[in-house]
C-alpha cells in the first residue's frame, strides 16, 4: 500500500530518503521539526513585512520561484539576492529553518555535502514563503527542473526532492494530496495553459491525502509525482516555507534552491 512515512524529529537518522526517490512512499512527515513558538514568531515577522516584500501573483509569497523565471535568469538572481536579507530579518533571533532543513537532510544522507545552489557568483533563491489565504488552492502539478529549468546549471541533477515546512495551518482546507503517478513527457498534452494539469491524470490511480499535517511539521515529497493542495476554506491563512533539493549521485552532493 502506498503510504506516508511519519517520524519524530529525533528519529531522522534512521529515515530512508530513498523511499521517495524510488516511489515506495508517498511522503515523509517529520513531526515537530520546528516548534510552535518558533513558528508563531516567524508568522508574526511575516505579518510585519511591508507590501513591497511580497511578490503577488495568484499566490502571495516571499522569495522568487525559479519556475516563474525560466526565461529571465537575471531577474531571478537579482530577486534571490534581495530576498536573502528579508529572510535574515524574518528569522532574526531564532533558529533559521532553512539551515535546519539542510542539517536534517544531511543526517538522512550523511555521505552527501549540502549547500545553496549557485552559478558563478549568482546564488539561487534560498526558499519561498507562501501565504495561502481563504479561497486559494494549488492545482495538480509536478515540479521537474531538469525539464522546465534547462536554462539553469542545476538542471543536470539526478534527483529532485521537495521540502515544505508548515508554519501555520488553516482551520479548514489546504490539505496536501499526492497521486501515485510520475510525470512523463507525454503528459504535456494535458497541461493547462496557465499552470497545472488536467485532473484526467489522476483518474483511476491511487492517491494519498494527508490531513494530519500540523504546524511545525516538515513534509518531504518527490515532486515528480503529481500533487496538489486543496482549497483553503478557513479564515486563517495556510503559511509554508518551501525549497527543493537536487542530488548529484556521482559527486555525493546536494544543492538547494527555490
Amino acid at each position: 500500500m502506498w503510504t506516508s512515512k511519519i517520524v519524530d524529529y529525533s528519529q531522522i537518522n534512521n529515515t530512508d530518503l530513498r523511499c521517495l526517490i524510488s516511489g515506495k512512499n508517498s511522503m515523509i512527515i517529520v513531526r515537530e521539526f520546528y516548534n510552535k513558538k518558533e513558528c508563531q514568531i516567524v508568522v508574526e515577522n511575516i505579518k510585519r513585512c511591508n507590501n513591497s516584500t511580497f511578490q503577488n501573483g495568484k499566490l502571495k509569497h516571499i522569495g522568487p520561484f525559479l519556475m516563474a523565471h525560466t526565461t529571465n535568469k537575471k531577474t531571478y538572481f537579482e530577486s534571490a539576492k534581495k530576498t536573502q536579507n528579508i529572510f535574515k530579518k524574518i528569522f532574526c533571533g531564532i533558529n533559521n529553518p532553512i539551515y535546519r532543513i539542510y542539517h536534517t537532510v544531511g543526517q538522512m544522507l550523511p555521505e552527501y555535502s549540502i549547500s545553496l545552489a549557485h552559478e558563478s557568483q549568482n546564488y539561487y533563491s534560498q526558499a519561498v514563503i507562501r501565504i495561502h489565504e481563504k479561497g486559494m488552492s494549488i492545482p495538480i502539478h509536478k515540479d521537474n527542473v531538469t525539464y522546465e529549468g534547462r536554462e539553469y546549471a542545476l538542471s543536470n541533477i539526478d534527483h529532485q526532492i521537495s521540502c515544505v515546512l508548515h508554519l501555520q495551518e488553516s482551520e479548514d482546507g489546504g490539505e496536501l494530496i499526492i497521486h501515485n503517478r510520475r510525470w512523463k513527457r507525454d503528459d504535456e498534452r494535458l497541461r493547462n495553459i496557465d499552470f497545472g494539469y488536467s485532473l484526467e491524470l489522476a483518474k483511476d490511480i491511487s492517491t494519498w491525502r494527508e490531513s494530519s499535517i500540523n504546524t511545525g511539521d516538515l513534509v518531504i515529497i518527490n515532486p515528480a509525482y503529481y500533487h496538489q493542495v486543496t482549497r483553503v476554506t478557513g479564515d486563517t491563512p495556510r503559511i509554508t516555507l518551501g525549497m527543493f533539493l537536487g542530488l548529484y549521485e556521482q559527486d555525493y552532493k546536494i544543492v538547494a534552491w527555490a
